[in-house]
C-alpha cells in the first residue's frame, strides 16, 4: 500500500507525516489497540512502500504526539491516551516532580506511623 503523492492543490506533506497520519487513524479506528506493538520499521516500510528512515520518522512523530511509547530494543507500542498526558515542558516536569516528591513524603510519613503502631502492638502482645 503505497502512500499517495501530493496533489497540486495540497500543501507539501512529508511521507513520514503521511505515514504517521495513517497509523494515527488506525489507532483511532481501533485497528491498533492500546498496548499493541507496531510493526518494525522494516515491515512498516515494506507495507507502505516507504524507506525505513521514513517509517522511523513517522513513529517518532507519533511518539512526540503521545500516540505510541517506544521501548528500546523492543519496539513501539500504542499508548493509552486516556491516561494523564506526559509532561512535556520543563515547567510541567518540575510541577510533576514536586507532586511526586510530596506523595513520597506522605507515603513515608504513613509508613512510619504504621511501623510505630505495629511496634506498639507487638509490645502489648509481649506484655500479655
Amino acid at each position: 500500500m503505497a502512500l499517495d503523492q501530493n496533489r497540486a492543490d495540497e500543501p507539501k506533506t512529508h511521507a513520514s507525516q503521511k505515514l504517521a497520519a495513517i497509523i494515527r487513524r488506525e489507532i483511532e479506528g481501533g485497528q491498533l489497540q492500546v498496548g499493541e506493538k507496531l510493526l518494525s520499521y522494516r515491515k512498516l516500510a515494506e507495507r507502505y512502500d516507504v524507506a525505513q528512515n521514513t517509517a522511523q520518522a513517522a513513529v517518532r512523530l507519533l511518539q512526540a504526539e503521545g500516540w505510541v511509547t517506544v521501548k528500546p530494543a523492543s519496539g513501539a507500542y500504542v499508548r493509552d491516551r486516556t491516561a494523564a498526558p506526559l509532561a512535556s515542558t520543563p515547567e510541567q516536569l518540575r510541577t510533576e516532580l514536586a507532586e511526586v516528591r510530596q506523595e513520597l513524603r506522605e507515603t513515608k510519613r504513613r509508613l512510619t506511623l504504621t511501623e510505630d503502631r505495629v511496634s506498639s502492638l507487638i509490645e502489648r502482645l509481649s506484655d500479655d
